[in-house]
């Protein structure tokens, strides 16, 4: 920033100028009392104009619109868009001359902002499995055909959990009790998968530590698999009364939990390692395979267990 003291005179403040190393373009020079607060602005135009034994003080623009330097981005680009000023000065909160706010900088900034929320909402979209395709001209066949083939992962999940569930049709006729509950380790499973991917996709960029990402989510996994698996086991033990079948359940919630914050941790960091965008490493694809480890591990601890 260029500032000058309140007492210098249009010669002095030029010969400033002149001897600074500031890059780039000056268009306003500041002015400060003698304890350095912000008293005033020349513009540019009024000083190499004046005499040159003309003081500051008589030429200066009095208490100039300001900054502080705890104001938010978003007061900035208000001050921006409503004074239409290339620059503002940034005081402190004493009220000294701490710097200035350039509107390309700032323009640069919110661009790299907005590119960044922008980039970080695609990856959103492709992790329920919508196509950014989708919403350039968009029609209803257009987006069912864009949409249609993630869920073609839910349609193959669901053909192999129903074959599974009939390999252990003995099981459940035999302990009808068994089905109550498929859909609630299905549920868990699904849940604690999506917030895997979410989490991950937040952080695979901003850490290079990425085994320590995913013992993380494992370790959160297994906790929260704990908690379920404790709930459950009262709930089951209270309405079947049935000790082994208890257990089984509390064991597969623990087991399903893990699965699928394994996978959803690793397979966007896998992806990434292949170069496959990690987005692409989606909840359809988690879900499908942490459905079928869940399933297949409830029904053969069960059939294990019960019998």
């Amino acid at each position: 920033m260029l500032a000058v003291s309140v007492d210098d005179t249009a010669q002095t403040a030029l010969e400033l100028i002149r001897s600074s190393n500031l890059a780039g373009n000056i268009f306003y020079c500041y002015v400060t009392d003698k304890e350095g607060k912000l008293a005033g602005v020349v513009p540019l135009r009024k000083l190499i104009t004046a005499h040159k034994e003309t003081k500051i003080s008589d030429i200066m623009l009095r208490n100039p619109i300001r900054l502080t330097a705890d104001s938010s981005a978003d007061t900035a680009l208000e001050f921006f868009l409503f004074y239409k000023f290339i620059a503002f000065p940034v005081v402190d909160e004493h009220g000294k001359l701490v710097g200035i706010a350039r509107a390309n900088d700032f323009i640069e900034d919110t661009m790299a902002i907005e590119e960044k929320t922008e980039h970080e909402r695609d990856d959103l979209l492709k992790m329920i499995g919508i196509q950014l395709e989708e919403f350039r001209k968009p029609t209803t066949l257009k987006s069912t055909l864009l949409r249609f083939p993630y869920l073609l992962f839910n349609i193959s999940s669901g053909l192999i959990c129903a074959l599974i569930t009939r390999l252990f049709d003995r099981t459940i006729d035999e302990f009808i009790f068994v089905a109550f509950f498929i859909t609630i380790i299905l549920g868990l499973a699904e849940s604690i998968g999506t917030q895997a991917v979410a989490v991950t996709l937040s952080q695979i960029e901003k850490t290079i530590k990425l085994k320590r990402l995913v013992l993380y989510e494992v370790l959160v996994g297994a906790k929260i698999g704990l908690l379920c698996g404790g709930v459950l086991y009262a709930v089951s033990f209270f309405w079947i009364g049935n000790q082994s079948f208890s257990i089984t359940l509390s064991l597969t919630i623990l087991l399903t939990l893990i699965t699928a914050s394994f996978l959803g941790c690793s397979l966007p960091i896998l992806f990434k390692k292949i170069g496959i965008n990690s987005a692409h490493a989606s909840c359809p694809l988690v879900l499908a395979i942490a459905d079928i480890v869940s399933l297949t591990s409830y029904f053969s601890l069960g059939t294990y267990m019960i019998k």
